[in-house]
């Protein structure tokens, strides 16, 4: 079921008001419930409350019918398109982390249970995350604009939300996740759009980004791997630009989309 563009439209004082509270809360659960470590219990507790809440604001802002809301906040049937691109995104993320050693001669490692941290970074950066950002941000200032205007309005309101960062990781870290949350906002926007505006294409690549936080390194190095990490989600998701070209040009693509 869709939702009619009327109802999601983000305009006037009284539609900008809603559509700022609704993302208040929501980000406030994502908030509340976030963990230092990305733990698939806890995580996965992160991920249920923030969809909840999500489909709760969509329901009583946009009057959404219950069986509508799911797909309201993205997460409907995605287009293979998209998953092929981001399939391909994340591989390219993978490879960036890998050649952290080979390029900076630091050591990289893993913690005792990585591969349960790697399913919560799915669930909570991945999914939470982009319930909240394309689902809800994005989809809803889509409506009526064009796909640029849209990005270019959402990308202030993330970079604010990693604010926290700097005060938690000091100002050098903390500005470079700003200006990655604006910059990723492009890429996610249009995997977004590719998969039939759902959000799993780019929870993928989301997920494959924030990698991070289920690998270790020596305390030393931490500067230089932040850094790092900045420089990968910077690059690396932009590529799903001309990888989505060469999709949609393939007639296989074209025709299972």
């Amino acid at each position: 079921m869709t939702v009619s563009a009327e109802r999601r439209a983000v305009d006037g004082v009284r539609g900008w008001v809603g559509f700022v509270v609704g993302f208040g809360l929501i980000w406030a659960t994502l908030q509340l419930t976030s963990s230092p470590v990305p733990t698939p219990l806890r995580s996965a507790g992160a991920c249920v409350a923030t969809v909840l809440c999500a489909v709760v604001v969509v329901i009583v802002l946009w009057r959404v019918p219950l069986r509508g809301a799911g797909g309201a906040v993205g997460l409907g049937r995605p287009a293979p398109p998209a998953l092929l691109v981001a399939a391909g995104v994340v591989l390219l993320c993978a490879v960036g982390y890998l050649l952290f050693t080979p390029l900076t001669g630091r050591p990289l490692g893993t913690p005792e249970g990585w591969l349960g941290l790697l399913l919560g970074v799915f669930l909570f950066n991945g999914v939470a995350e982009e319930v909240a950002w394309r689902g809800y941000v994005f989809g809803a200032l889509r409506q009526g604009r064009s796909f640029w205007r849209a990005v270019l309005l959402s990308m202030p309101l993330l970079a604010l939300t990693h604010v926290p960062i700097a005060l938690n990781s000091g100002l050098l870290v903390g500005i470079a996740a700003m200006i990655v949350a604006a910059v990723t906002t492009l890429p996610f926007a249009y995997l977004y759009e590719l998969g039939g505006r759902t959000i799993w294409a780019p929870a993928l690549v989301h997920a494959a980004v924030d990698t991070f936080r289920a690998l270790t390194v020596d305390p030393a190095d931490t500067m230089v791997f932040s850094l790092y990490v900045s420089a990968v989600a910077l690059t690396v998701p932009l590529v799903a630009f001309p990888l989505g070209k060469l999709v949609r040009r393939s007639p296989r693509a074209v025709q299972k989309g």
